[in-house]
């Protein structure tokens, strides 16, 4: 599942639209439109975010808090399938976590 913004659904909507219309039409439309689709390209540059780094705090989150907070095996196994399930992570290695020596 994924969320777009309506400035990126607007952008794709509108270069869609341009990509269809006859080369020369396209062309002039091009010309008038670039300075709005320029600045919506920066703007959708600004507010991108790297899935890469949303899963490392994703899973750094979720290992700290099972660290804290130790779950039936069963329960870590469900979340997991369902976290990769929905796409919020890819692989899971869980990590071993060590009992606190006395």
């Amino acid at each position: 599942m994924r969320t777009l913004d309506t400035l990126t659904q607007n952008l794709i909507e509108s270069l869609t639209q341009l990509l269809q219309i006859p080369e020369e039409d396209a062309l002039e439309c091009l010309k008038v439109c670039a300075p709005v689709l320029i600045e919506q390209l920066q703007q959708v540059l600004v507010r991108a975010v790297d899935r890469r780094d949303i899963e490392f705090q994703l899973r750094t989150t979720l290992e700290d808090w099972l660290r804290q907070h130790p779950q039936p095996e069963i329960a870590e196994q469900d979340l997991i399938k369902a976290l990769r399930t929905n796409a919020f992570i890819n692989a899971w290695v869980p990590p071993q976590y060590s009992e606190p020596s006395a």
